[in-house]
């Protein structure tokens, strides 16, 4: 698992600027990402993936420790979907190695 420290470092390296400019740059990438989201609802960045943000309606459940009904509050779920050549490269890395075909037959 790769933390924001490990992408910092990899920004500053190949960006080659000091790693407090790479942390700065990427909290100013965050942000705009989130603002786009927040005023627009959907992100596109072709070749990497889609950010969606989509409202989630009120929805009633079950607490599994007391078993007692409960009313989820309404809110926005955010997903991702990554793009084609994203997938291709993810898929084709060193970290898949030795997990077998597991990846491969996932079902849809």
């Amino acid at each position: 698992m790769s933390h924001r420290q490990e992408l910092v470092a990899k920004f500053a390296k190949r960006a080659n600027v000091s790693r407090r400019n790479a942390g700065v740059y990427l909290n100013i990438l965050l942000d705009v990402i989130q603002l786009i989201l927040a005023r627009k609802g959907e992100l596109k960045l072709p070749g990497f993936g889609t950010f969606r943000a989509k409202a989630v309606p009120e929805r009633k459940g079950i607490n599994p420790l007391t078993g007692r009904k409960v009313t989820f509050s309404p809110g926005v779920r955010v997903s991702f979907k990554p793009g084609r050549p994203l997938k291709e490269k993810v898929e084709k890395g060193s970290f898949l190695r030795g997990q077998g075909e597991k990846s491969s037959k996932r079902k849809k």
